[in-house]
């Protein structure tokens, strides 16, 4: 495919492009709004046709008013208006409150038009896979060795290939050929335009998370001059993005996920039993070994019961495993559900209310409030969204050469060599790209060291399943003096996946008052992950640091710690009881007091001296309150 040069003149002609957006306020709500904004399809070719973005923005609350920061949520194919609409407080907190938080659903995605479309409904998405790995899933016991399990995989490969390119030309006829059109390249132009449309044409602020990263990479490289404070947060490698066969990054994304496990088990068999329901798997001293051992069991039981008739595989177990990863503050239901499937695989009784099947897809939310999608009713619901698929694939490098099989024997590498409990699955886009066909007529491939009109900072988590830290590692190397990383000491993907008041400082000062941190600083986490025994990254850290053997294999260690923390959450629990003691003999008091004032009121009413009043300033700072790990900071101004 042609790249493509294009001068930002030529790109925003006015006859095209819309000089003004519409802002029109959201029903109940004080600070979102919302408008469109028309961009040409081919920024090279306005004859070509346009496409109209979906926009929204959170209001700032805060003075001055500081300008726009534009925000993607990942995927691809998330919509930036929902995150708008679920975490724009949060962002317009965590950035100061003196900027507006902006959004927009790219090409192909959500309200967006033209939109990305390969099926008319969910029934027909099934009928189309008939029950192919895309679709039902890759069943594998263990680390997916078996020769069984391995013949049953290969001998889909030729059905899926011809698939794979039936639903290329498939997807392209049914969006009315915009497959062309919808790939990073050009919705960073896009957001170039937006920017001028709303700001001006000045330096552009700019946060992104997962595939937002790569929206990131490559705006600050395509637009070096432009980049004012920009964040890229959960980091997708580029050049695995860009420069390697699309099939290869399955591999690179989930390089740590495996580690983020360790932490869920490690964090389950401290926290013990109630407050992780699998914390007694292992009897009175469960490990977080046993915890492991466990859950790779249920995967084999799921297999077997699957081949039984099932409606629970490995393939469901793993998947929905792995999105739970994604979020630790959903951990404790992760464990709870577990143990219900446990139940289901064991007896064959389905809960009274059944449970749906989760279909994992790498495209993800950075909002840790939402739940994973589910594999619903095909008979009642709409066809899912390609859009994952389809952008992804617009910015790959042609794969002529590729065939599935490779992709395959990718997959079947990828669970030996790096995660055998993820890796067996179809979940990655860049599964598709080598028979999709379409690709983008203007396609980035870099490169990705330009020097930069300010430094951005860049951040990643320890432990993140689906965009490790060495890609951020990887970003900042590359831009050099152009960035400044951070790390954030937790678990779950992007720095939004547990509450870190240090980061959010970090990031308030950069936004705020253009301040960078030291290179290299690491950020704790203040995240409860099993609130009943209050159990933090930091409590695992100390944890793993006072045993002279690894965790997993102290069950005593293990003990005192859980013992240490009931002290510590009964100590908790005495100084909460004397505090409602003293308060409550303070009301009391108070209470008597205003009865003795009132009484002597009443007795000299007729007195031309006025009674005594409290002023307000009598009880400025003065006020008693509690303050959660959840609590926000107070925003600089």
């Amino acid at each position: 495919m042609k790249l493509l040069g294009l001068s930002l003149a030529a790109a925003l002609s006015p006859a095209l492009v819309s000089a003004d957006l519409a802002w029109k306020s959201v029903p109940d709500s004080k600070q979102l709004e919302t408008a469109t904004h028309v961009v040409p399809l081919d920024w090279a070719d306005h004859s070509v046709g346009n496409a109209t973005l979906a926009v929204m923005r959170y209001r700032s609350t805060g003075k001055p008013h500081l300008g726009s920061i534009f925000v993607n949520p990942g995927g691809p194919g998330e919509s930036g208006l929902d995150m708008v609409s679920g975490l724009g407080q949060s962002l317009s907190e965590y950035t100061g409150g003196q900027y507006d938080i902006v959004s927009w659903d790219p090409r192909g995605v959500g309200a967006t038009t033209p939109l990305v479309t390969c099926f008319e409904s969910l029934a027909a998405e099934k009928a189309f896979w008939k029950g192919t790995v895309p679709d039902a899933g890759l069943e594998a016991k263990g680390n997916f060795t078996s020769q069984d399990d391995l013949d049953a995989f290969y001998a889909q490969a030729d059905e899926v290939d011809s698939l794979l390119t039936e639903l290329g030309k498939r997807c392209n006829q049914l969006s009315g050929g915009i497959l062309p059109y919808v790939g990073t390249a050009a919705a960073v132009r896009d957001m170039v335009s937006l920017a001028d449309a709303i700001e001006g044409k000045e330096l552009i602020n700019y946060w992104g998370f997962s595939y937002g990263t790569i929206i990131g990479s490559y705006f600050v490289n395509m637009f070096p001059n432009r980049v004012g404070r920009v964040i890229i947060d959960g980091v997708v490698d580029p050049i695995y993005w860009a420069n390697l066969p699309s099939y290869k990054t399955w591999g690179d994304c989930i390089t740590s996920a495996e580690d983020t496990f360790a932490g869920f088990t490690q964090a389950c068999a401290l926290a013990g039993y109630p407050s992780c329901a699998l914390g007694n798997v292992g009897g009175a001293h469960t490990s977080p070994a046993d915890i492991s051992n466990w859950i790779h069991q249920l995967i084999d039981d799921a297999y077997d019961y699957k081949k039984q008739g099932g409606d629970i595989g490995s393939s469901d177990i793993r998947s929905y495993t792995l999105s739970e990863m994604y979020r630790p503050t959903e951990w404790p239901s992760l464990a709870q559900n577990l143990l219900d499937m446990y139940t289901q695989v064991k007896t064959g009784n389905a809960p009274s209310t059944p449970r749906p099947r989760f279909k994992f897809h790498r495209r993800d939310s950075t909002d840790p409030s939402t739940t994973p999608t589910p594999d619903p009713d095909p008979t009642t619901q709409p066809a899912p969204s390609y859009a994952f698929q389809a952008i992804t694939c617009a910015d790959a490098i042609d794969s002529e050469n590729a065939t599935t099989k490779d992709v395959f024997d990718e997959i079947v590498r990828v669970s030996r060599v790096i995660s055998p409990l993820f890796g067996p699955s179809f979940g990655d886009a860049g599964f598709y790209c080598h028979r999709w066909g379409a690709r983008a007529v203007e396609r980035f491939t870099g490169p990705w060291n330009h020097t930069l009109s300010n430094p951005i900072l860049v951040i990643g988590n320890e432990a993140d399943p689906i965009t490790p830290f060495a890609n951020a590692k990887v970003v900042a190397d590359l831009l050099g003096d152009s960035a400044v990383i951070i790390q954030q000491d937790d678990f779950g993907h992007s720095s939004l996946a547990e509450r870190s008041n240090c980061t959010i400082a970090v990031v308030t000062e950069y936004f705020s008052h253009g301040k960078l941190p030291v290179e290299n600083s690491m950020c704790g986490t203040n995240q409860i992950l099993f609130p009943a025994i209050p159990v933090t990254k930091n409590t695992l850290a100390s944890a793993a640091a006072s045993a002279s053997t690894p965790i997993s294999s102290d069950a005593d260690e293990l003990n005192k710690l859980r013992q240490k923390n009931r002290i510590l959450v009964a100590i908790d629990i005495a100084l909460c009881a004397l505090v409602l003691v003293l308060l409550a003999a303070l009301v009391f008091n108070f209470i008597r007091s205003r009865k003795a004032r009132a009484g002597a009121a009443r007795s000299a009413k007729y007195d031309t001296a006025p009674a005594a009043m409290l002023k307000k300033d009598d009880f400025e700072g003065s006020s008693y309150g509690y303050t959660t790990p959840y609590d926000a900071p107070p925003a600089r101004r």
